[in-house]
């Protein structure tokens, strides 16, 4: 994390700790209240907008010592639907370190029928001390065909005090005879007011780098997060700065800044985004000023809006995203960016 944030305290693992995902933690509180889980849930949406953390949490709630009863087996009258998160039971779950919740994820780029085989053997023993057993499988979208139809038959069939919770990107990306077999939960993306909001009393953030960072996370609480630790303000910094001051430089130094873009192969396309997310800012600022990005570089979109006509920053716009789609389709990344650098150093 940025040295310069504000020390924040650790949230209380629980159902709050959801962003932006009222109804999820709906559906879910009322199957607690209820007391009849059905024995499958499949959790779709975006990465990074809390289908792990919902699965965790449900776990933690359902085998909570301080909501459950004398006998372990169902809540008690006065229980309410929040996991305590600090009895041995919620602090197993929370290190995944309980034996009854039980989490597989992609051995490299795919799920293999071993992974799933290996679960079924572990679901055919009694549980060891949870009242309810939880077999979460993170990306059940890389679940292999042969591993899909292992499941399929476990599903079918389900023991006895287990829960299965499958996380996907969509539904679409999985059988559909698992799918039917599931409660099906859709996550939405963060809107940019929750996580802008979350980003402020999480991670001491002022207001308006707050607003930037959410409206570039597209949605994803982990992406925002990602963009925090790689320290994103200062690179968006940079890369705008260098955009700007290009019309005014000689070749040598434009390629210069396509060079140092071209040694971060992984950032590239982050880049793009700033880049395009900068000059659409810049084109509708006079009409629309709320609507702006980059919110806190106000300022500098006053100064600089009126440099260049709108039909100037649009084509830009334009040759980025024709670049982006070059290398997408692994054209030379250097000389792609090369002949980007010298479009956007002209102005028209």
């Amino acid at each position: 994390m940025n040295p310069r944030l504000k020390a924040t305290e650790k949230q209380t693992p629980g159902f709050a700790s959801l962003v932006g995902q009222d109804r999820p933690v709906r559906l879910l509180t009322a199957a607690l209240a209820r007391g009849a889980l059905p024995h499958a849930f499949l959790f779709t949406g975006i990465e990074g907008i809390g289908k792990k953390t919902a699965a965790r949490v449900f776990a933690m709630a359902c085998n909570c010592f301080e909501r459950l009863s004398p006998s372990q087996t169902r809540p008690s009258e006065d229980a309410g639907m929040e996991p305590c998160g600090r009895c041995r039971s919620c602090l197993k779950i929370t290190s995944d370190n309980h034996p009854d919740v039980i989490w597989i994820r992609p051995a490299g780029d795919m799920i293999k029928v071993d992974q799933i085989r290996a679960l079924c053997g572990k679901l055919a023993l009694k549980p060891y001390e949870a009242a309810t057993r939880f077999a979460i499988i993170a990306h059940a979208h890389k679940l292999n065909p042969e591993a899909g139809n292992t499941l399929l038959k476990t599903l079918e069939e389900p023991p006895a005090h287990t829960v299965f919770i499958l996380t996907a990107l969509q539904a679409s990306d999985i059988l559909p005879t698992i799918v039917s077999r599931c409660q099906h939960i859709r996550f939405n993306p963060v809107s940019v007011n929750s996580l802008r909001t979350y980003l402020e009393k999480t991670h001491g953030l002022e207001a308006e780098k707050a607003a930037a960072i959410a409206a570039m996370a597209g949605g994803s609480i982990t992406r925002a997060e990602s963009m925090i630790a790689s320290a994103w303000v200062r690179k968006r910094d940079w890369i705008i700065d260098e955009l700007e001051a290009l019309p005014n430089r000689p070749v040598n130094l434009c390629l210069a800044f396509s060079e140092a873009l071209s040694k971060n192969k992984d950032g590239i396309f982050t880049a793009f985004e700033i880049m395009k997310n900068w000059l659409r800012d810049l084109v509708i600022y006079p009409s629309a000023p709320e609507r702006i990005i980059n919110k806190d570089l106000t300022q500098k979109i006053k100064a600089s809006f009126q440099k260049a006509p709108v039909g100037d920053r649009l084509q830009k716009i334009r040759a980025i995203e024709r670049a982006e789609a070059d290398i997408r389709s692994n054209a030379n990344l250097r000389l792609s960016l090369d002949a980007l650098i010298m479009t956007l150093s002209r102005e028209n």
